[in-house]
């Protein structure tokens, strides 16, 4: 079969790694027919230059993490937070730059809170559709406002819609980023049902998506997650950051053969 039509035909998307930090990176555009996610980052240079996606990690203990995307705003990140604080939680808020810049105060009492911020870019981009040059300034525009806001760099980006390939994870290896993705989400147009999934089949190492943000949050949504979030909490789950979850699996996994 000729590549070049097959690839066109399942629109692959490509999720590579990066060597070479610091020192620029060339894309490659393939043919138009191929789209844009058949691209190749070519860092150049001899350093280090990784970055590592991860949809679920695998930890010794019964922690999962969930993860808020597309905030802040003022309805709904206040009612996340304080879902959060009534049962002792933690989460990730993947924040679009610009919503934190129009609400910096919600940024500043998350993380006053102990909820991780991580990068959601600075309107909501696809970092498929730009090259690489793009995806460094929206992630290092947020970046620095995060960076100012919550007194401490973000080291994790989720892309928008989760669309990543290599040209994208150039511009994160370059901000020392890895990426969060999701192994369950809970939605606004059936969010019983995602809780009743994950309750079910969710295990130690989940990685959660909701959102405070775009056209997803409702109070349903709201209620769904206070009833996810109490009812893993009383069977013995704890939720913590995605930063805590990796780190807690890093530290148990044995090495590799």
């Amino acid at each position: 079969m000729d590549r070049r039509k097959f690839l066109a035909g399942v629109g692959l998307v490509t999720i590579g790694g990066a060597a070479g930090a610091g020192a620029g990176v060339t894309a490659w555009q393939g043919a138009t027919a191929e789209g844009p996610t058949a691209r190749t980052a070519t860092p150049a240079g001899s350093g280090a230059y990784a970055t590592a996606v991860t949809f679920r990690a695998a930890p010794p203990t019964r922690i999962v993490a969930l993860t808020i995307d597309d905030g802040p705003t003022q309805e709904w990140t206040p009612q996340l937070l304080s879902i959060l604080r009534r049962h002792g939680a933690k989460a990730t808020f993947f924040r679009v730059g610009q919503r934190a810049l129009a609400l910096p105060d919600l940024v500043r009492q998350t993380a006053d809170a102990g909820h991780e911020q991580g990068n959601h870019t600075w309107a909501h981009e696809d970092l498929t559709g730009h090259d690489e040059a793009f995806g460094l300034r929206t992630l290092e525009r947020t970046h620095e406002l995060l960076t100012k806001l919550a007194g401490r760099p973000p080291t994790l980006c989720r892309p928008p819609w989760g669309r990543i390939d290599s040209v994208g994870l150039a511009a994160c290896a370059s901000l020392r980023y890895d990426v969060a993705l999701w192994s369950h989400h809970v939605t606004g147009s059936n969010p019983e049902g995602g809780v009743n999934l994950i309750l079910h089949e969710g295990t130690p190492g989940s990685i959660v998506l909701a959102h405070d943000g775009g056209p997803e949050p409702d109070t349903g949504l709201m209620t769904e997650l206070d009833r996810l979030v109490g009812s893993m909490t009383d069977t013995g789950y704890t939720f913590v950051t995605v930063s805590e979850l990796l780190a807690a699996a890093r530290a148990s996994a044995g090495p590799r053969d």
